[in-house]
């Protein structure tokens, strides 16, 4: 994992330097005006072998789609509105030798899945820095997390709303970085099944949670503006959750037979960080290549909270469980792709 951190670094420091390099020509953006970017690619790879093939290769079939964009507008002087859009998703198809040497399809299972909306209003007052305030919506498009193979549609929803103070540190035609540091109010909403399967019923909980939350924004054309690199740093440290007595009236007894740590009360409030990278190079007018990297650390998934029964013991500890992450998450893909793009 810290191999992981260093080579994001690496990148990050790379990009800089490159930016840096580029000529600096202040972005300029005329009231009323909008801005849009919109960037779409599909990417397909399939393979299929007869029964009798000797190699013993299995067939597949690999699909992801994506969508970028962003539509930006200086409603007046003093008011920026700006608007970004994330979607991706992606399964892939296999085939499997049974006993008998026969060839069957499995059913398909997800490779990459995001939901992510914001909207940005920064007021321009043209002071050291920018009062703003936010919204952001994420989600995925399918929850396959059940080990039983149950599914659920735009499972967990996050629901953010921000405010705080700004500043543009570069504000450049082919570079830009934007830094915002306020309060964060977060409502989540996940769904979770019942009973064992086969049973699909589900039910819903609401879970929140508010605290101090740092994003910066950065953007540049790198090496020789051949390749475009979209940056997002996170921080969220939540200073109170919802669910946070429901914890702490659990007994160390009721932990332990739980197989739950002692300070499991804390994990709600402990700093999340989250840092994405988006690497696009244009090959041909309809040719692009991809990178996407991706490293998160959420020690405790807030959207999934205790459930107690009527005695107060905890009775979905298996979700308790799945919920903690004490180390970071990392994501690479990397696709070649037919792209449509809106610059």
């Amino acid at each position: 994992m810290h191999k992981r951190v260093a080579f994001l670094s690496a990148l990050l420091i790379v990009g800089l330097v490159a930016g840096a390099q580029a000529e600096e020509k202040k972005k300029e953006l005329v009231p009323g005006k909008w801005y849009p970017t919109l960037e779409t690619g599909f990417t397909l790879t399939q393979s299929t072998f007869s029964d009798n093939w000797s190699g013993g290769d299995k067939g597949s079939v690999v699909w992801t789609a994506i969508l970028n964009g962003s539509l930006e507008n200086q409603l007046k002087k003093e008011v920026n509105w700006s608007n970004q859009l994330k979607l991706a998703f992606g399964q892939t198809h296999q085939q499997k030798i049974d006993a008998m040497g026969e060839r069957h399809w499995q059913r398909p299972e997800k490779s990459t899945d995001l939901v992510d909306f914001e909207t940005i209003f920064r007021f321009t007052l043209g002071g050291f820095v920018d009062p703003y305030a936010s919204g952001r919506f994420e989600s995925q498009f399918q929850d396959a997390s059940d080990p039983m193979g149950r599914t659920l549609t735009l499972n967990p929803m996050t629901f953010k709303e921000s405010g705080g103070i700004a500043r543009k540190f570069i504000d450049e035609e082919e570079r830009g970085m934007l830094s915002r540091l306020g309060f964060t109010f977060r409502e989540n909403r996940r769904r979770l099944f019942d009973n064992p399967a086969p049973d699909k019923a589900t039910s819903a909980k609401m879970t929140t949670d508010g605290g101090l939350e740092w994003i910066t924004d950065y953007n540049a054309k790198i090496l020789n503006k051949r390749v475009t690199w979209t940056s997002k740093f996170t921080a969220y440290k939540a200073l109170f959750y919802s669910y946070k007595d429901d914890f702490e009236g659990l007994t160390p007894a009721q932990l332990e037979s739980a197989g739950l740590s002692s300070d499991i009360v804390d994990y709600p409030k402990a700093i999340d960080l989250d840092w994405e990278n988006i690497f696009t190079t244009q090959i041909t007018k309809i040719i692009a290549v991809n990178l996407y990297i991706r490293w998160v650390y959420d020690k405790y998934d807030n959207s999934v909270p205790p459930k107690l029964d009527a005695n107060g013991d905890l009775v979905n500890a298996g979700d308790i469980k799945a919920a903690i992450r004490k180390a970071g998450q990392f994501k690479q893909t990397m696709s070649i792709a037919l792209t449509y793009r809106i610059l």
